[in-house]
Parts: C-alpha cells; structure tokens; sequence
C-alpha cells in the first residue's frame, strides 16, 4: 500500500511539473500583434486656375461643376433635427493638390448666399436670405459670398486616416476666422476621353463666430465640399 502510495505521490509530482513548464512556456511566447495596414500615398498632382473654364483640348485639370456640390448641416434650434441644404451657385477659383508634398495643397473658392438651396421655398427665399443680409438680386458683392483660402504652406497628412487637413481662412458675412479643413482624395481613374479625381473636404463653423443672434440653428455648421476633377486626354 506503502509502495503504491509512493508512486501515485511520484505520478502526480512529475503532472504537475510538466503543467508548470508549460504554463511557463506559453506566457513566454510572444504573439504577434496584427495593426492596421500602413497608410501609403501617392504623387498626384492636380493644378488648375481658372478651375470653372473647361478647356478645349487636353492636358489641363478643371473643375467638372455639374458633378460636385457645396452642402451644409446643422441642428434647428440647437436640439431638434438636422436642417440641411446646399448652394446652387459655387466657384473654385483656383487649386493645387500635391498628393505626395501636401504643404504644396492651396485652392480658393466662393460660392453666392442667395443661391442656397434647401428645397423648400418658404426659408430659400425668405428667413434664409434675411439671416445672409442678401437678396435674389445680387451677384458677386463681397455682401453676397462666402469664402474660403487656404493658408500657405499649411497642409499635412492626417495622423489618424488616409485624409489630408488643410488649415483656410473662411470669410462670411464681412468676418474673417480661421478653419481646419479636413481633404479625402479619390485617386486619379480613368474613364475613357478623360481622367477624373475627387476632392472630398468638409470643416466645421461656429453660431457664434458670425451669427451670434441667430436663434434658428444650432452652434456648429458643418460645410461639405465634393469636388470632381476632370482631364481630357
């Protein structure tokens, strides 16, 4: 009995040991960690001035208007739902993305306050155009444009996405504040009698900045701008 004891004793010594080492060989292993695929850009470059002039021939970038538009939201009253809408009329006067150099990225652009658009008559044209200080009369008076230029030298690459942040001065109603503008670029594709690019950008705007009286909107308006570029071969 002695003896069987002893070996049953022995039998679970050696278990546990061999459960021991190989706890102590699984802590360590080192296990690989699997990150997200690091981002990679290219060296696009897309000029243009003049951007809303379609060329007649090829090798020259413009901006394809019919296939892009100026839109923005924000909540009505603070608390209640999106309000949203977008602005019939809008110009780039000028761009230059550099995919692979983005300090190189500027672009200037307007569009006209009496052309937004929310598909509904009653704020177009009245409240709206009321809030802008504008009416259905006017054109290009710096009281009937909103703007946006970018600051030299100012680009970078996102540190949190494949996007590019471009800082800008955005001019509304005579005042003048300086925005972040976040740029995601779909590369250059080839669409048979042309080459096409897109610009998708997008930035925020505070109430209080320019319209501190108003009691319609919320604090923030988020503008979004898409942009299609456009070469013929």
């Amino acid at each position: 009995m002695k003896k069987f004891k002893l070996i049953t004793a022995t039998f679970m010594v050696l278990i546990v040991g061999f459960l021991v080492m190989q706890c102590q060989h699984d802590d360590g292993e080192e296990i690989p960690v699997v990150g997200p695929d690091p981002i990679e850009h290219g060296d696009e470059i897309i000029p243009c001035t003049g951007c809303n002039t379609v060329p007649g021939g090829g090798g020259i970038w413009y901006h394809d208007k019919s296939h892009s538009n100026v839109m923005w939201e924000t909540q009505y009253k603070e608390f209640g739902s999106l309000l949203t809408g977008r602005f019939d009329f809008f110009v780039v006067d000028a761009l230059n993305f550099d995919e692979g150099v983005p300090t190189n990225i500027s672009f200037e652009g307007h569009v006209r306050l009496n052309s937004v658009n929310t598909s509904e008559p009653g704020r177009d044209d009245g409240c709206l155009l009321t809030t802008f200080g504008t009416d259905l009369d006017n054109t290009d008076e710096p009281a009937n444009l909103a703007t946006l230029k970018s600051i030299a030298g100012s680009g970078r690459y996102s540190t949190s996405d494949a996007g590019f942040l471009v800082d800008a001065n955005f001019t509304l109603l005579g005042i003048t504040k300086e925005v972040t503008v976040k740029m995601y670029f779909a590369p250059k594709s080839d669409i048979g009698t042309a080459f096409m690019a897109g610009l998708n950008s997008e930035f925020d705007i505070n109430k209080a900045d320019f319209l501190p009286n108003d009691t319609n909107i919320g604090n923030v308006i988020r503008i979004k701008i898409n942009t299609l570029m456009r070469i013929k071969k």
